[in-house]
């Protein structure tokens, strides 16, 4: 800190030991020197020299590196430059703070160029999140100049197209060429499951009788090994670039079904059923997990918007699809054969993809907000509606009432058993296993197979994935329920990997007329969400903003609308046609939601200020919220997150006075009575609109807080805020939050009057509290004032505003 100048340069963890090279060495009470003994100045001398050897290597790294000349380059004066050491995996945020504390002293980062080239491609936090070392990401494509890296990847990526390629024989005279001289191999396994195990030993044992100058180690390769290993290559490279699009992964595993399939894309596997029957594992996981999420007793904790808006959604939405669907089949749209087509796809569309939600959900930080809370409610109800639905199917092309109740009734004595499991012999078989996670997870996989076996036995006859279902809700009232779905997850997601390639598989050559009716039951489908979600909500009072966002969240159909549809092929309900409309509407509104859900709260804002536009209305925050005219209200708190909660404890313990003075604007219902009961406003509204602040504060405030960091807010930033509150009060005292230096420098040179920075601020009470600290260790003065400080948040903390964020 001394430095007029610093050079900083990266050098290597090991060439520093990481330990501080000065000590706290108290002065005696009379002053002047303290002995230590003869320990203590052996350390003293070992620092020393350790010091000395990290001048001299900064001296040879300064010449090295030609310190003198890049520092001419600066600006610097090179006779004032010295050289400052940092170790190589400090984040460059830390690096902002540090240069931005210096009150403005430049600070120049010499830099190789290898490093260099990584820092352009990622930021050091990035680099960090990804577990990858820096000495790993030099050396990759990472550091390499942006040429070299496109060349890099070019080339890898057609290496990968090479080979699935060079791996196909249905490409004509391409792969005559390729394969001059060789027979087209049998994949086996086409044809049927029986036959698949006898093809496999056949193949293996073909191969090592062929050639023994091309022997394999451990023989042939079997063709189930072979096709699982065509598939997850092909939807490794889909998915990858999927990903990089930020569009759902589940799309590029069916586009890597279709590349390996044989209906347009390479013949490398020459049927679904090649791998259908160890695909259908990743359905019985997918089913066991969402069991384990669906836990009876939170569900019910959850309000009536949540519980009769779930229980009523499906059969709105389900029954309009199915009476709108069957009109438009009989006056000649084609939903593909069979007659119950129009009823399946009015089924799979009243339900929405818990995968992509819930994934969305919890990049956005929506999970526990009330949007985030009331669309996985819906999306469990979703779930048990399509229990029950599978529990039907078997029987609907025969639907005796008999044959019905039989199931339901084995149904419900397959929940007995599970639910008598659950609670006599789980917790003990639990309890043991719980020191061994190995085990806890072989005892979860053998839970799930346990029901399954019970389930398919002859007088109960009840599929295995229902019975997984089953199973996962058993388990989800436990405590590692948690555990269980990050363990199995990896496992669902190979063999869901695998699932979702065979239906892609199944998808046709693609054609305008399916395309075309996918299209159209993708914009009813968005339609009448809102009839079954929006409206619903409204009446229920759950307010339109809350209507709105949940709608929004769910306008997609579900993963297991494949699924069902899939099973009713195996069933003869409807024809392979169906299937194929049904994935390309899947596909439509994947990709739309993927696309919109992360501007829903400015979808919202623009669909309400065009409907109060159309209706004549002011924009109003709140059709109920009370507005009191005349009030002395002076300081305008802009959503209320935790240091506004904080803030409201501290004024009524110190100054009950100003809480009159205080009228709060924020979408979070929730806060209302609590607020009121401390004499402080609260305004229903989205704080972000400047017609919803207009109205919702009549007057001029003196002070305008907005206390809420943009990594907590939703489609608004802080900077937003304070150009609006300018726009509107321009003599208001504007306060605002910054996450990080830059943030602050910028909402200063925007016109914010104080900026708030977490961080700084606790660096200031561990400031305060260290400046107290006496010289004499034995001074009681320090714990006094921790003390102190702990009985004040003791007092406070019952005066925090609760309410969930």
């Amino acid at each position: 800190q001394h430095l007029r100048h610093s050079v900083i340069i990266p050098i290597p963890r090991m060439a520093l030991p990481s330990q501080c090279l000065g000590r706290c060495l108290p002065v005696p009470r009379g002053g002047g020197f303290r002995s230590f003994g003869l320990e203590a100045d052996t350390e003293i001398a070992r620092l020393q020299d350790e010091l000395q050897q990290a001048r001299a290597a900064n001296d040879d790294l300064r010449q090295r590196l030609g310190v003198a000349e890049k520092a001419s380059q600066v600006g610097i004066d090179a006779s004032q430059v010295k050289v400052a050491v940092r170790f190589s995996d400090v984040v460059e945020e830390d690096e902002a703070s540090i240069a931005d504390e210096m009150e403005g002293e430049p600070v120049a980062f010499l830099q190789s160029e290898s490093e260099a080239n990584l820092r352009r491609s990622m930021s050091l936090r990035a680099l960090v999140k990804s577990g990858i070392s820096d000495t790993v990401a030099k050396a990759s494509a990472l550091g390499q100049s942006r040429p070299i890296q496109v060349s890099i990847y070019t080339v890898a990526f057609l290496f990968v197209v090479f080979v699935l390629v060079a791996s196909s024989y249905s490409l004509g005279a391409l792969s005559e060429v390729i394969h001059e001289g060789e027979d087209e191999p049998d994949a086996g396994g086409s044809s049927s499951s029986s036959s698949s195990s006898a093809a496999g030993l056949a193949c293996s044992q073909g191969s090592v009788a062929a050639g023994q100058g091309h022997r394999r180690l451990g023989g042939g390769v079997s063709p189930l090994l072979q096709n699982i290993a065509y598939c997850l290559t092909s939807c490794g490279l889909i998915a990858f670039i999927v990903g990089i699009l930020k569009q759902p992964l589940i799309l590029g595993y069916l586009l890597g079904g279709v590349l390996v399939g044989p209906n347009f894309g390479l013949d490398l596997v020459h049927g679904h059923e090649s791998v259908a029957e160890i695909a259908n594992l990743g359905l019985v996981f997918l089913l066991f997990m969402i069991g384990l999420e669906l836990d009876v007793k939170e569900l019910l904790k959850m309000g009536k918007v949540v519980i009769i808006t779930g229980a009523m959604q499906f059969p709105i939405c389900a029954g309009v699809h199915y009476a709108l669907f069957s009109a438009l089949h009989a006056a000649g749209m084609s939903l593909g054969g069979g007659e119950y087509a129009p009823m399946y796809v009015g089924v799979v569309c009243g339900i929405s993809s818990t995968m992509i939600v819930v994934k969305l959900l919890a990049e956005s930080g929506d999970a526990e907000r009330p949007n985030g809370r009331l669309t996985i409610g819906i999306l469990i109800f979703q779930d048990i509606w399509a229990m029950v639905f599978l529990a039907v199917q078997p029987n609907l092309a025969n639907p005796d009432i008999v044959l019905i109740a039989k199931t339901f009734g084995m149904i419900a004595l397959l929940i007995i058993i599970s639910l008598a499991y659950a609670k006599f012999v789980m917790p003990a078989i639990l309890f043991y296993a719980s020191k061994s996670v190995e085990l806890m997870l072989v005892l979860s996989l053998a839970w799930c197979f346990f029901m399954g076996c019970v389930a398919h036995l002859p007088w109960i006859g009840i599929g295995m994935e229902l019975a997984a279902l089953i199973a996962g809700v058993a388990l989800a009232t436990f405590p590692y329920s948690a555990e269980f779905n990050g363990k199995i997850k990896y496992i669902r997601d190979f063999f869901i990997t695998l699932f979702f390639a065979a239906l892609g598989m199944q998808i046709p050559l693609p054609s305008f007329v399916p395309i075309a009716t996918a299209v159209l039951i993708a914009v009813v489908v968005l339609l009448f969400r809102w009839l079954g979600i929006y409206l619903l909500v409204f009446l229920l009072g759950g307010g339109p903003r809350l209507g709105a966002l949940a709608t929004i969240n769910l306008s997609q159909i579900s993963e297991f609308a494949l699924v069902i549809c899939s099973l009713g092929q195996t069933y003869g309900h409807i024809d392979n046609s169906t299937l194929t409309i049904v994935i390309w509407v899947f596909m439509v509104l994947a990709i739309f939601s993927c696309n919109i859900i992360s501007y829903k709260h400015s979808i919202y804002r623009t669909m309400a200020r065009l409907a109060n536009k159309a209706l004549g209305r002011p924009p109003a925050s709140n059709d109920h919220t009370e507005h009191e005219h005349g009030d002395d209200r002076s300081i305008v708190l802009l959503g209320f997150h935790r240091i506004a909660s904080m803030l409201v404890a501290e004024l009524e313990q110190h100054r009950p006075d100003l809480l009159e003075k205080l009228q709060v604007v924020d979408v979070n219902e929730s806060i209302k009575a609590p607020l009121s009961k401390r004499n402080i406003k609260f305004s229903y509204g989205d704080f972000s609109s400047a017609d919803v602040l207009e109205h919702a504060f009549h007057g001029i405030p003196r002070v305008v807080l907005a206390t809420t960091p943009d990594s907590m807010l939703q489609g608004i930033t802080n900077l937003q805020i304070l150009k609006t509150a300018k726009s509107l009060w321009p003599e208001a005292h504007v306060i605002v939050t910054a996450d990080n230096p830059q943030q602050a420098a910028t909402l200063y040179n925007t016109g914010a009057d104080y900026v708030l920075r977490s961080a700084k601020l606790c660096a200031e009470r561990l400031q305060s509290l260290l400046s107290k600290y006496s010289a004499d260790h034995e001074t009681c003065e320090l714990r006094d004032h921790f003390a102190k400080f702990k009985s004040a948040d003791r007092d406070r903390r019952q005066s925090f505003v609760t309410a969930k964020i």
